[in-house]
């Protein structure tokens, strides 16, 4: 599967552009349909970069600690 190359704010900002139409009474069922779709995807797609920075912020604070555990051990030899 290719992985999506478009940033999160874009596609948070799409999703805020589906929201607008859906909320549209002008927007018919077929259009609402396509469009409540393509929601989910993106925030599928979301949710899976917020998931992936949370897990490199959780690796780079574990790096930090141990970082900082090492230097308070060479403080107290």
């Amino acid at each position: 599967m290719k992985k999506d190359e478009r940033s999160f704010e874009s596609m948070l900002a799409r999703i805020d552009e589906i929201t607008e139409k859906l909320e549209n009474p002008e927007t018919t069922v077929d259009e609402g349909i396509k469009l409540f779709e393509e929601g989910v995807k993106l925030s599928s797609l979301c949710k899976a970069k917020l998931d992936e920075a949370n897990g490199k912020i959780t690796e780079l604070k574990g790096e930090l600690d141990n970082l900082q555990k090492n230097d308070f051990k060479a403080d107290n030899n």
